[in-house]
């Protein structure tokens, strides 16, 4: 029999993001930031965005659950990485490249390297979004105008500790919708909101990712979706139907793997493991894995892999 400390510990590949107030116990798969201003301020009026969450960071991708209260977000801000945006809940309202766009539920929000944006939500909701990008950068970037004097909110949802009244506040126009404060550095009327679940009706013209039509995304009968390619980051939506999956194999890249709908069991190296819904599955480069849907409901996984596959 092994001693207790000949006994293996087993690598934590799955990530609850409910848990992650703290660090996990035991060995990770990849880094984790626990839960706290994404900006890594010690306060909001010293940051830049009301955005919260922890981050898990693999060696090619950031991947974090966001929290943005309703009416508040981020001043415009930089950063020479790449960003993917998914809006689990609300809408978020984009600043980019000179357009002001809503990025409801469902929809995906790109992010090129190095355009100038903010993010703020809605006056109706808070949003959660999961974000990915890559790790030529950290997690946030720097406000545009170097002051990290507070976050950026709409008319009616200052607080207190947000900084100095009405430094940041983003006004809104008899549309309903604030003005865009970004400079149109492409010269060009740009896509940058994709709704990933429809992105059959989306040409390729001006758009600010590769698109990969539903159903061209795999060439196994039993799963489909469609994906986005960057620069650096590719992320697809995979349907996967129950009991169905992939038997045990290597890729050459990492993965991350947020479970949308459904549960998916995998097995990771020697590891059997369930990984329930809002939950995130990391898959090291060349790591041995097998993984399928639960025989009693379909699966639907958003994936975070390097562009070029």
């Amino acid at each position: 029999m092994l001693a207790e400390d000949q006994i293996p510990v087993k690598t934590r590949h799955v990530y609850n993001f409910d848990e992650l107030d703290r660090q996990p116990e035991g060995p990770c798969s990849a880094t984790v930031t626990p839960r706290r201003l994404i900006s890594g301020s010690k306060d909001l009026a010293t940051s830049k965005a009301t955005s919260t969450g922890a981050v898990v960071t693999g060696e090619r991708f950031h991947a974090t659950l966001v929290w943005k209260p309703r009416g508040t977000g981020s001043k415009i801000h930089t950063h020479p990485n790449e960003q993917f945006n998914y809006v689990l809940q609300g809408t978020l309202i984009a600043d980019i490249d000179g357009q002001v766009m809503l990025v409801p539920k469902g929809h995906v929000v790109h992010i090129p390297a190095g355009i100038p944006h903010s993010h703020v939500s809605t006056a109706d909701d808070d949003v959660w979004f999961f974000a990915a990008k890559d790790t030529r950068y950290g997690i946030t970037g720097p406000a545009l105008d170097g002051k990290h004097d507070g976050p950026r909110y709409l008319p009616g949802f200052y607080q207190p500790g947000f900084g100095t009244p009405g430094s940041n506040q983003w006004e809104v126009g008899a549309d309903g919708l604030p003005a865009p404060q970004t400079e149109n550095r492409s010269g060009k009327r740009v896509r940058y909101v994709y709704n990933i679940h429809e992105l059959e009706q989306v040409s390729q013209e001006f758009c600010s990712a590769k698109v990969i039509h539903r159903g061209d995304a795999s060439r196994k009968e039993h799963t489909f979706g469609g994906a986005l390619n960057g620069q650096k980051v590719g992320i697809e939506l995979m349907h996967i139907a129950r009991g169905e999956g992939w038997e045990r194999h290597t890729q050459p890249y990492e993965q991350f793997v947020w479970v949308l709908q459904g549960m998916l069991l995998a097995q990771v190296d020697d590891q059997l493991i369930q990984v329930p819904e809002r939950s995130l599955l990391h898959l090291p480069e060349d790591i041995v894995h097998s993984a399928k849907a639960s025989p009693d409901k379909d699966t639907v996984l958003y994936i975070v892999r390097p562009a070029a596959h």
